[in-house]
């Protein structure tokens, strides 16, 4: 732990809801989503010596990503969301006393809010995303507090951190070993091609053509923005994703000159490792996807989460790793998971602040830690996937993050699914062109992501606190004790 760690107390925090809908239907894994809410925790802290201070964090609430037990509806999924967010809500205002640093109301909280999830029998990632709402308001406040931005709040180790706590192997390696010198500025975005995306203008069907201004197909946008990175899913069924696969591999063979990059992502619509390695030994032999086999960087958590760290599966996931590696998303539920899942072949694991900021730091320096003592050569990666992040909070304290971690392309599609800026006040539309000039423009009448040359510029982002810059519109905002599932329309 840092000697100059910032200590501090959380004294109050309140919720507030904001309802959006989707332009066009995000389809993954089994879920289909037409709108979310957002939910924001809004917490009031002092610091050490009396400083006031306020932080806030935010994410969406979707169907079927933290729990894809069929048996429940989207309904359940949002009210399970809630339910570890208020435990988390009492762990963090639970612990009287004196002031202590942000990791170590990290790690009560957690271990708090991860014993209430099996009390209900929720599973840890659900439990988990309680946690990370307060972790982050609490890390907002800090830098609020000290008028300090997240990357010198992590590189200086101001919140406390001692990685040896949860993983000893890691010794007394500081943040600075593991985070770069000076964040980036400039960021890839990695294009997500969602199962009901249209890929060409045929495929928009009679009266579903979208009059808003921004792109609907993926051509268009790999034209308008000058794409290079893409996330791909797939649906499990083969015959289908063939199809499809090979209908987005033309676009992008003959629309991009200069080498494209593609991560897979399987969303856990697979039981059994063979089926999908099918699917991968058709990609591997068709001469039509020579180009797109090749851009492959990566490809992600297939397997579904209850035998995902199956040693049965062991040898087929070494198998693929050699030539693909693969990495866990929705199997990342525990602290550890990622040292388990190194163990079974896995060679990455997916960075998203709803997981926890500190774990994914940890997860970070463990890939380090591996790479340097692989006998192989073995690299271990993070990567950097969204979780239908909107602006404000979601998306920049996302940024902020791979930013620091050094992260330089990341999966984007809040953009893409949402129209622009739409969904915020009038108020917080203004700031953020006004602040963030680089980040947004407006273009057709609509506020909204500067995407350029397959890039957007995140530089303002390092502002104090944790990467917001602008005042957030509570009062646009349902509280959420006035929220219902009704008034979210789908």
């Amino acid at each position: 732990m840092s000697l100059n760690a910032v200590k501090l107390r959380v004294n109050d925090a309140r919720f507030y809801v904001r309802n959006v809908q989707t332009r066009m239907p995000f389809r993954y894994g089994v879920a289909y989503l037409t709108g979310y809410p957002i939910l924001h925790v809004r917490v009031f802290a002092e610091l050490e010596d009396g400083t006031p201070c306020e932080g806030v964090a935010a994410d969406c609430l979707p169907p079927k990503w933290f729990d894809k037990d069929l048996s429940k509806d989207y309904r359940d999924n949002i009210n399970d969301l809630l339910a570890v967010t208020y435990a988390a809500h009492d762990a963090y205002l639970g612990m009287n006393g004196d002031a202590r640093s942000p990791f170590d109301l990290f790690r009560e909280g957690y271990d708090t809010t991860l014993d209430f999830a099996d009390s209900q029998e929720l599973n840890h990632l659900t439990g988990s995303f309680g946690a990370s709402l307060f972790e982050r308001a609490v890390i907002d406040a800090v830098g609020n507090g000290t008028g300090l931005p997240f990357h010198t709040l992590v590189r200086d180790n101001l919140l406390g951190i001692d990685m040896s706590a949860i993983h000893p192997e890691l010794g007394d390696t500081q943040p600075r070993e593991i985070v770069l010198e000076s964040p980036l500025d400039t960021m890839w975005v990695r294009h997500t091609v969602g199962l009901a995306d249209p890929i060409i203008g045929s495929d928009v069907g009679v009266g579903e053509r979208l009059t808003d201004g921004l792109p609907q197909t993926l051509s268009e946008y790999v034209d308008r923005q000058g794409l290079r990175y893409f996330k791909v899913k797939v649906s499990g069924e083969s015959d289908v994703d063939i199809m499809r696969l090979q209908a987005i591999a033309g676009v992008l063979d003959a629309h991009i000159e200069e080498p494209y990059y593609v991560t897979f992502d399987g969303n856990e619509q697979y039981k059994r490792m063979g089926d999908f390695l099918l699917l991968i030994e058709e990609l591997w032999s068709r001469p039509v996807f020579k180009r797109f086999w090749d851009s492959i960087l990566f490809i992600e958590q297939p397997l579904q989460r209850d035998v995902a760290l199956d040693e049965d599966n062991a040898a087929m996931i070494r198998r693929l790793s050699s030539e693909k590696a693969m990495i866990i998303d929705e199997s990342d539920g525990d602290l550890d998971t990622f040292k388990r899942a190194i163990a079974l072949g896995y060679r990455g694991v997916s960075s998203k602040n709803c997981k926890g900021v500190y774990k994914s730091l940890m997860n970070l320096a463990l890939a380090k830690l591996y790479t340097s003592h692989a006998a192989n050569g073995e690299q271990y990666f993070m990567s950097g996937e969204d979780l239908a992040n909107a602006a404000i909070v979601p998306l920049h304290q996302d940024l902020a993050t791979l930013a620091t971690w050094g992260i330089n392309h990341v999966e984007r599609n809040g953009h893409h699914y949402l129209r622009g800026l739409a969904h915020l006040s009038d108020e917080e539309q203004s700031a953020c062109l006004q602040i963030h000039a680089n980040l947004y423009t407006v273009r057709d009448e609509l506020p909204q992501l500067r995407v350029e040359d397959g890039r957007i510029q995140i530089g303002s982002l390092q502002t104090p606190g944790y990467a917001l810059g602008v005042p957030i519109d509570y009062d646009s905002m349902i509280a959420l004790d006035d929220w219902t599932f009704e008034s979210l329309g789908v």
